[in-house]
C-alpha cells in the first residue's frame, strides 16, 4: 500500500464516525417532518407578522421612506431575516442540554470521538434541513418580492457572510451548551439569547435605524454578521466596503470566542461525570 492510499484509508476511518453521527440526526430530524413544515408557516407568519406592523408605522408617519428604507424594501428585509434564521438555529446547545440531562455525555466521552464535532454533526441535519425547507423558499419569495438582481460578488459575500455568522453561533451555542453541566435545562438561557440577538443582529429593525452612534458601536459586535449584514449585502443596503469590513469584525470573534470555548471546554469536561454532569 503507498503512502498515498494509507493516507486516504486513514482519514476515511477518521470521518466515517461522524459521518454515522450526522446519519443518526438525520434520521431522527426526518423523524419529525412534521416541525418542519410548522415552522416554514411560521416563519411566513413571523415575517408577515413583522410586515404588518412596520406597514401601520409608515401609515401612521405617512411617509414613503425612513431614511432611505423603503417600505418595499422593509417586506424584502423581513423575508430576508427569516430564510437566513437557520444561521441562529440553536440545535449544538439544545443537543448537549439533552446529552447532559440524560447522561449521553459522559458516555459520549468515552468514545474515540472528540465531542464538540460530535455534537456538531449529531445538529448539523436539522440546521441543512431547515434550509433546504425554509431558507430557499423565504430567499425565492424576497427575489420575487424586490426583483433584486444579484450579481455573483453580492453572491460570494452573502454566503460567506451566512457561513460566518453559522460558526459565531455554533460556538456561542456550544459555550450555552457548556452551562447545562452546571444548570442542567438552559431553555431559558437559550430564549434570552435568541431574543438578544434578534435584537441587536437586526431582527426587529435595519439596524441603521439606530442612532448613529449606537449603529457603530453595534458594528463592531458578532451579532450583525448573524442577520442584519447578510440581509443589507443582499438587498444591496450597504457597500460592498462595509461587508467585507463586517466580515473582518466577524473572523476576528470567531477566534476571540473560539479561544474562549477551548479554555473552558478544558475547564468543563473535568466535571463531568458518570451521571452526566
Amino acid at each position: 500500500m503507498t503512502g498515498k492510499s494509507a493516507g486516504n484509508v486513514k482519514l476515511t476511518s477518521l470521518v466515517e464516525p461522524y459521518l454515522a453521527v450526522f446519519s443518526i440526526g438525520l434520521k431522527n430530524t426526518l423523524a419529525y417532518k412534521t416541525d418542519f413544515v410548522l415552522s416554514l408557516f411560521s416563519s411566513f407568519f413571523q415575517a408577515g407578522l413583522m410586515i404588518f406592523i412596520w406597514t401601520a408605522i409608515y401609515d401612521f408617519t405617512n411617509t414613503t421612506s425612513i431614511l432611505g428604507i423603503t417600505l418595499s424594501t422593509m417586506y424584502v428585509y423581513f423575508f430576508l431575516l427569516y430564510a437566513f434564521r437557520v444561521v441562529i438555529n440553536f440545535s449544538v446547545p439544545e443537543v448537549m442540554q439533552e446529552d447532559i440531562q440524560n447522561g449521553s455525555l459522559a458516555v459520549a466521552y468515552t468514545r474515540p470521538l472528540k465531542y464538540p464535532i460530535q455534537v456538531f454533526m449529531s445538529g448539523l441535519p436539522d440546521d441543512a434541513l431547515y434550509a433546504g425547507i425554509i431558507t430557499i423558499p423565504l430567499i425565492i419569495a424576497a427575489l420575487l418580492l424586490s426583483h433584486v438582481l444579484l450579481t455573483p460578488l453580492t453572491i460570494m459575500l452573502v454566503i460567506s457572510e451566512l457561513l460566518i455568522g453559522y460558526t459565531i453561533v455554533i460556538l456561542i451555542g456550544f459555550m450555552i451548551g457548556m452551562l447545562a453541566v452546571k444548570l442542567t435545562n438552559i431553555y431559558g438561557i437559550m430564549n434570552s439569547t435568541w431574543s438578544v440577538i434578534l435584537l441587536l443582529g437586526g431582527g426587529v429593525l435595519p439596524l441603521t435605524l439606530f442612532p448613529n452612534a449606537v449603529y457603530q458601536i453595534l458594528m463592531l459586535t458578532p451579532f450583525p454578521m448573524l442577520l442584519y449584514v447578510p440581509a443589507a449585502t443582499f438587498l444591496g443596503m450597504i457597500s460592498t466596503s462595509v461587508a467585507i469590513r463586517s466580515m473582518f469584525t466577524g473572523l476576528f470573534w470567531i477566534a476571540v470566542l473560539l479561544l474562549v470555548t477551548i479554555i473552558a471546554w478544558r475547564s468543563v469536561r473535568k466535571k463531568i461525570t458518570s451521571a452526566g454532569g
